[in-house]
């Protein structure tokens, strides 16, 4: 649902023709905060500048999920970078260039 509701809700001009995905969430025991990791492909800047326009848009995806939701409490979120598909790259290319170095494929 939040993914849903970044994609069409949020006017931002930063998350305009992004590609972002949220790769997991880690909410709180008492649902009041949930760590929501994004993976963003971009450069560093792009990354950053994301990150912040998502951090300004947390308050209205808040706001958003408590009216759709039928819940007591619904977390405030806490944007953080996911890196993990990155270092898996890097270390494919890393085990790739080995292989060819060896003359064996991967």
């Amino acid at each position: 649902m939040l993914a849903e509701f970044v994609a069409r809700r949020v006017k931002d001009p930063d998350l305009e023709d992004t590609l972002l995905s949220f790769t997991d969430v880690d909410v709180s025991a008492d649902l009041s905060h949930a760590r929501v990791h994004v993976s963003v492909l971009g450069d560093e800047e792009q990354k950053r500048t994301i990150l912040a326009a998502l951090e300004r848009s947390e308050g209205f995806l808040h706001r958003q999920l408590m009216r759709e939701m039928h819940i007591k409490r619904v977390p405030r979120f806490h944007f953080l970078l996911d890196e993990r598909m990155e270092e898996a790259d890097r270390i494919t290319a890393m085990m790739r260039d080995i292989a060819r170095s060896e003359g064996r494929e991967f």
